[in-house]
């Protein structure tokens, strides 16, 4: 699927999405040279807050930021219990 494909598909829940006059912005941020000190699970130094991907400096591209989000919730079901 495609964008346009998913705003016709938006379109059927929230009419008007798909109008001609819609306007799709798309904002990409990195920070790589901006690190933040962060535990070996990704955890900041306020108690469960987590900073992964791209925008906390420590991946560069989707594969990473993909494991970084596993690793994340990973701890957060360890910390719960779930696993």
């Amino acid at each position: 699927a495609n964008i346009l494909e998913m705003l016709e598909v938006l379109d059927k829940m929230a009419p008007g999405i798909n109008a001609r006059n819609t306007l799709l912005y798309g904002v990409e941020v990195k920070f790589y040279s901006a690190r933040i000190n962060l535990s070996k699970r990704l955890e900041t130094k306020v108690k469960n807050l987590y900073a992964i991907g791209d925008g906390a400096g420590i991946t560069r591209g989707l594969i990473q930021s993909s494991c970084c989000g596993i690793l994340t919730a990973t701890d957060i079901l360890r910390k719960r219990g779930k696993i």
